[in-house]
């Protein structure tokens, strides 16, 4: 404890402790005491109950018979009570020895002291016996205190948490004794005090139960020197602060409080436990965050309490059910693996293990969990769940069905929502019964609601249990319809009855990403695309990786007819391997390549995803295939077999359909497809199956429409397309029937027909403005204004108060370009509109204003009255800024609608100051846009634009940047930002917006191999291959000599020669392509450099030029006939003679760089640059020094052993300003002139070049090399190691000469592990390496040894 308590302290700490759980804290309070002390019975005795309620028994025993012996009675029963509990747990039962104990406690309990009726209730409290511990506590509750427990406040406790409402009314008079000295209490005793809190917060009373937290806080001392007791008792008082504040879902309040705690102990427990709620409840975002809390909470209870099993698995339970990742998923696990390890008989935890890894998806090893569980207790309620549960994954659905049944007879009184569920998808999965599935699922929400009434915490999360939720609303989603809900579709109340459940669920957990994604689905099958949209985004921001959220969108995207955003989404959605076995997956993928043609690349996933439905799946990931997808599937293969005039093939798939389907609600869809199917030969036929689809089906209103097309677009039959909505009315004389029949009567351009039918609709429903406006719109329709004008008026004249009306008859006044007609309409309506209104009517009046002033505007913008215009938009705006204000208290969404009226507002106005050059105006409202919607692209563009017109490059790049954090596809943005980063020489950042690029359009091979030569100088290089990846994907396996020459160039700078030349290879195929020529200029340099080395290095003497050099000058120089740029094949030419390394190929090499920078026109003509700097001519002029050729110039001098002249010409190179397209080159010449100084002892000179060498290029291995050589030759090795360190990474440590100089700096630092490891890996390359054993390893080893 770190500090002397007194008994009184020590028994408060050990009660509060043993109420909270935290058992091994009361053994370190009673041991604590037990050392301050010397041995003392009392504490002997808890240390004991501690002991016995982590598991350990024995040692319980031994600490109660110690206990006993020292013979004070105030202790002495109550340590005979718990022996004989002890003996009762243990493995082997002494009867006679409990017997003999029980005879004793008897004889002992007739003459037994107050103070030992207080032990035996405090015991019995903390085992969880509140019926016995308070007949106990109220034998000792007398005026005369006890020496260690306060009794009144213990009989508190114990009334607070019976289950009797009596006793918990009567706690609150036993707190209140309990903190009263004149009534036998001890004043301001804080576990009294905070009884009353407990009780207040049972009673809802939040606010006085904080106020009394606030002085309790208040009333502890403050101070770096307080004792430690000090620093528990505010962590106590701060613990039920945080639970009243988590209570009234303040959850950032209950968060804080935590925070205060953990700042001062890291461990608590307590803490601990809600900041893991507060993440997974509130957080919404990827849960790796969650799951590290979870971690830090295993940590903390390894140290403060590592047998507490009940712990470890009241934890893990709630998390669980709060787990949506599997990251998360896996922490908890952690959890209850140690429960089990713990207590390894308890069945409860074993049967929440095996619910665990159903979670996870491993439903083999979840069955045989929980057999293991029923092997311990067959009578395990869960255990019998989850082997259902498992059975049912597992396809083994007759098994299932037994079990199911017994478990129903024994459960009929008491159902529970999880058995509810388990029928529901038996009905389904086995029986097709989708009405009594969906009964089920019914029954299961009604009677999950009744279960889990409560406030937040941590027993509440585990009976609301969010995962038994989301699977109840997956399962409703079975039966609803998966595509947007169309005017012929039938209505789905399954997705209303799936909503209701699903907003609760976000209510309570509102972090729940999973949550948040099924109530989007519910959105897009509504049809409210905009708001599934907007739910589906704030999902993939908080978790990038979200797969199932990207494949939502991918939906949302295709009937939004965006299919290349839909593609996109399916790769983000693929990145999940598994995903890519779903049927769902694959269906949606083929509808994408349907609508862009592809037929071919259709018909594969759609194979796939056939297969896949005759599949039982055992994987956690997947979801349940709804029957409309099945069907879809079906169907959508059948029409890809006749994109590809396969008729046969298309007939036989809607055959197998229709058999698989017939009986069922969605047989009607199948017939529909097969008639449309046969009206392509027999129209008459299909015309008849569509005849058979009864009203009964859901898909009437559906084969009428089909059946009125083909009249209308096959027959030319008007009469007989409007006879089938005529026939619709006939059977359903809806609203919705006669509207169809007025559209269909529109669409054949009989308006007067149509008004009639609009006039039946209206009279059904007079409240509908909407049925006016058609009206009105179909007397447009025939062009007679004057008619459509005059019914817009009488319609006004009877219902003055539709706004909609107005607007529409101003509308009309304005496309006729009546303007001051339209103008009197409108300021008609303003004038008009409640002025006394309160509440919400006052609301809507204003927001009808808003409405009214911005068609207004466009009036006056159309009349080319620009003032007035500006003029009505200032005031929609401040008409728009009075709708927020009001609007703040009501829900998201309504307040995220408003905001982008007024956003829309400000950006009008932006534009309007924009065309009258008033740029600080436009700039204001643009900005006054973005406060608005900060992700609204239209300002931000606009933005960017007027910074780049101003020439505040600064101002646009952040504009143009914060744009494509919203949009990432803004292709405008990305280009903008380029033509800055180049500007600027902003490699880095001109890097990310590649990485965009290639992200939108992977299969760009010119973005991708500038891309390379970015990442390589941002020393990012490593970074390459995923994009790669994509690209293969986007060539779908299709050999292309520009991923080729990309892959090329990445394994020639990851010093990767083989792979290099080998991709180089594949890019010269077909010899005519853009790549080819590049490609063999690569392949030569490779073949003259294949180690990367400084070519300017001299054979040493004694030795000749190795064979396979002369293998590659061959090869080289076969090569150099591919190269057809003249200027490009004589620079390589000069190379291939300098690779020869003679006197006479020097000097000729020599004449053909001299002759390459006197030449003539024919190189300033050549407009062409190379992307990879291999033609030095056609970037040169006079007054620009050519690099390329006097770096290989300097270099054949170097080789010749005339430094002086390549030191003069390298200086040229040195004093030059640099040119990014001859990075190559610049580069080449510093690491020469480097090596230069450095032979000649300036190592400053070099220093410099060489630190100039890295800013242009961060993986220029030959740079660290050589700055590593300077280091050695001043004799400080660490540094040296530390260069060559750097080098040998950007080699992938494939060098072996680079590997010999690390290794040896390491055995000068005297780091002989380090020389130890670098020696092994080359060695391991290199086998035969010459003196590296010798001269490193043995010396290396024989320094460990001492």
């Amino acid at each position: 404890m770190g500090s002397r308590l007194s008994e009184r302290t020590a028994m408060d700490l050990i009660l509060y402790y043993g109420r909270e759980g935290l058992i091994h804290h009361v053994y370190d309070v009673a041991q604590n005491m037990l050392q301050q002390m010397g041995e003392h019975p009392v504490f002997r005795f808890w240390s004991g109950v501690s002991l016995a309620m982590q598991g350990s028994h024995t040692e319980a025993i031994r600490e109660y018979s110690a206990a006993e012996i020292q013979g004070r009675r105030e202790v002495q029963i109550a340590a005979i009570l718990a022996h004989v509990h002890a003996l009762k747990k243990q493995r082997q039962i002494d009867q006679g020895a409990i017997d003999e104990l029980e005879t004793k406690l008897m004889m002992e309990e007739r003459s037994a002291l107050p103070g030992a009726w207080l032990q035996i209730a405090a015991f019995q409290m903390i085992l969880g016996d509140n019926l016995k511990a308070r007949e106990s506590a109220q034998k000792c509750v007398t005026d005369t205190p006890d020496e260690y427990i306060n009794a009144l406040a213990l009989l508190g406790w114990i009334n607070l948490t019976s289950n009797r409402s009596a006793f918990v009314e009567k706690s609150i008079s036993n707190f209140d004794k309990a903190a009263d000295p004149t009534q036998g209490g001890v004043e301001g005793h804080v576990d009294a005090l905070l009884g009353k809190v407990a009780f207040l917060d049972l009673k809802k009373n939040y606010s006085t139960a904080l106020h009394m937290l606030n002085e309790l806080v208040a009333s502890i001392p403050k101070g770096t020197e307080i004792s430690n007791v000090i620093h528990i008792e505010r962590a106590k008082i701060l613990i039920k602060k945080s639970h009243n504040a988590m209570k009234r879902e303040l959850w950032d309040q209950a968060h804080e409080s935590t925070q205060r705690i953990l700042s001062k102990d890291p461990t608590n427990v307590q803490a601990l436990m809600i900041t893991n709620l507060y993440l997974c409840v509130v957080e919404e975002r990827s849960q790796s965050v969650s799951a590290n809390g979870v971690r830090e909470l295993y940590k903390a209870l390894e140290a403060t309490e590592p047998r507490t099993h009940q712990l470890y698995a009241y934890c893990s339970r709630t998390l669980t059910r709060l787990s949506m990742s599997p990251n998360l998923l896996a922490a908890t696990q952690m959890l209850i693996n140690r429960a089990c390890e713990l207590d390894p008989k308890n069945a409860e935890y074993i049967s929440e293990k095996g619910y665990q890894l159903c979670l996870a998806g491993e439903w083999a090893k979840a069955l045989d969990t929980y057999r293991q569980a029923l092997h311990v207790d067959d009578g395990c309620i869960g255990a019998l769940h989850g082997i259902i549960r498992t059975q049912l994954m597992l396809g083994k659905l007759d098994e299932a069905e037994q079990q199911l049944e017994f478990l129903n007879q024994m459960q009929i009184s008491e159902r529970p929502a999880e058995l509810s569920y388990l029928v529901a998808v038996m009905k389904w999965r086995k029986h097709r019964d989708q009405d009594a599935s969906i009964q089920a699922l019914d029954e299961a929400v009604e009677i999950h609601y009744k279960s889990c009434s409560g406030v937040p915490s941590y027993e509440f999360y585990e009976s609301f249990n969010p995962q038994l939720l989301l699977a109840i609303i997956r399962e409703y989603l079975q039966h609803c319809p998966t595509e947007p809900v169309s005017a012929t579709d039938p209505p789905s109340s399954v997705a209303a009855k799936a909503r209701k459940p699903l907003e609760l669920l976000c209510k309570h957990v509102r972090g729940s990403l999973e949550a948040q994604l099924l109530l989007a689905r519910v959105d897009f099958i509504q049809n409210d695309l905009e708001k599934s949209q907007h739910r589906i985004n704030a999902c993939i921001v908080a978790d990038p990786t979200f797969a199932e959220a990207h494949l939502l969108a991918g939906q949302i995207a295709f009937y939004q007819e965006n299919y290349i955003q839909a593609q996109q989404a399916l790769e983000q959605a693929s990145s999940e391997f598994e995903v890519r076995d779903w049927p769902q997956y694959n269906l949606l993928k083929a509808r994408v390549a349907n609508a862009m043609m592809k037929y071919e690349d259709a018909m594969k996933p759609l194979e796939h995803a056939l297969a896949l439905t005759k599949q039982v799946p055992h994987t956690k990931k997947y979801r349940p295939l709804n029957i409309q997808d099945h069907v879809a599937i079906y169907l959508e293969l059948a029409q890809v077999h006749l994109r590809l005039k396969n008729l046969s093939a298309a007939e036989a798939t809607i055959q197998e359909a229709l058999a698989h389907y017939r009986g069922t609600p969605e047989e009607g869809r199948v017939v529909i497809a097969q008639a449309m199917l046969h009206c392509r030969k027999d129209v008459e036929r299909g015309l008849a199956m569509l005849r058979s689809v009864t009203t009964t089906s859901p898909y009437f209103l559906k084969a009428k429409a089909h059946m009125a097309n083909i009249y209308l677009n096959v027959r030319n039959n008007k009469r007989a397309f409007a006879k089938c909505y005529e026939e619709l009315v006939e059977a359903f004389p809806t609203v919705g029937s006669y509207m169809f029949l007025g559209e269909a009567y529109m669409s054949i351009q009989e308006p007067e027909k149509a008004i009639e039918a609009y006039e039946k609709a209206r009279a059904m429903d007079p409240n509908d403005a909407e049925m006016a406006s058609r009206i009105g719109r179909a007397f447009i329709t025939t062009h007679d204004y004057a008619k459509a004008i005059q019914y817009y008026k009488n319609a006004v004249k009877t219902e003055p108060n539709k706004l909609a009306l107005r607007h529409d008859l101003a509308s009309l006044y304005w496309k006729l370009g009546s303007y001051e007609e339209a103008e009197k309409e409108l300021k008609n309506s303003l004038q008009k509109k409640e002025k006394n209104a309160s509440g919400g009517e006052k609301l809507q009046s204003i927001m009808d204003d808003v409405k009214t002033t911005l068609l207004l505007a466009k009036v006056y913008k159309s009349a080319g009255d620009h003032r007035k215009a500006s003029e009505s938009l200032v005031q929609a705006k401040v008409n728009q800024q009075s709708v927020l204000k009001k609007v703040l208290g009501e829900g998201h969404e309504m307040v995220q609608a408003q905001k982008q009226i007024g956003a829309n507002i400000c950006a009008e106005l932006g534009d309007y100051y924009t065309r009258q050059k008033k740029a600080d105006d436009a700039v204001k409202h643009y900005n006054e846009a973005l406060r608005h919607d900060e992700t609204y692209a239209r300002p931000m563009l606009a933005l960017a634009k007027l910074y780049r017109d101003k020439g505040d490059l600064d101002g646009c790049e952040h504009q143009a940047n914060a744009l494509l954090r919203v949009d990432p596809t803004n292709e405008e943005a990305s280009m903008m930002l380029a033509d800055l980063m180049f500007r600027k020489n902003k490699y880095d950042d001109a890097t990310y917006h590649f990485q965009q690029l290639l992200e939108k359009k992977p299969g760009n091979y010119e973005a991708l191999t500038l891309f390379i030569q970015l990442l390589r100088r941002a020393g990012r290089l490593l970074e390459a291959p995923r994009f790669f990846t994509a690209a293969e994907q986007h060539s779908r396996g299709r050999p292309d000599p520009g991923l080729a020459y990309a892959k090329g160039l990445y394994h020639r700078h990851t010093n990767d020669p083989r792979e290099a030349l080998k991709f180089f290879h594949k890019a010269r195929t077909p010899k005519d392509n853009p790549w080819a020529e590049k490609a063999v200029c690569h392949m030569i340099e490779i073949y003259l450099n294949p180690d990367s080395g400084n070519q300017w290095d001299d054979v040493p003497e004694g030795e000749e030029q190795p064979q396979h050099m002369e293998q590659n000058i061959g090869w080289a120089k076969q090569l150099l006939a591919d190269v057809h740029d003249r200027d490009k094949r004589r620079l390589l030419e000069g190379y291939v003679k300098i690779a020869k390394r003679k006197k006479e190929d020097l000097d000729a090499a020599i004449q053909i760089f001299t002759d390459i920078m006197t030449g003539g026109g024919d190189q300033q003509n050549n407009a062409e640059a190379s992307t990879d700097n291999l033609n030095p001519a056609s970037n040169w002029s006079a007054d620009k020094i050519n690099v390329p050729c006097i770096v290989g110039m300097a270099t054949a001098y170097q080789l010749l052993k005339a430094t002086p002249k390549a030191r003069n010409q390298l200086k040229r190179v040195s004093k030059a300003q640099y040119d990014q397209d001859e990075a190559e080159d610049f580069e080449r010449a510093w690491l020469l002139l480097s090596d230069i100084h450095i032979e000649g002892g300036k190592y400053d000179l070099a220093q410099d070049l060489l630190r100039k060498c890295l800013n242009a290029n961060k993986s220029c291995c030959r740079a660290w090399e050589l700055m590593g050589v300077i280091y050695e030759k001043e004799h400080s090795y660490r540094d040296a190691a530390d260069c060559y360190e750097n080098a040998w990474r950007l080699v992938s440590e494939k060098d072996p000469g680079i590997g010999y100089k690390l290794a040896f700096n390491h055995l000068k630092a005297k780091r002989y592990v380090s020389a130890i490891d670098i020696t092994q890996k080359v060695l391991v390359a290199h086998p035969n390496y010459p003196k590296i054993r010798k001269d490193i390893l043995d010396k290396a080893r024989a320094s460990l040894r001492p």
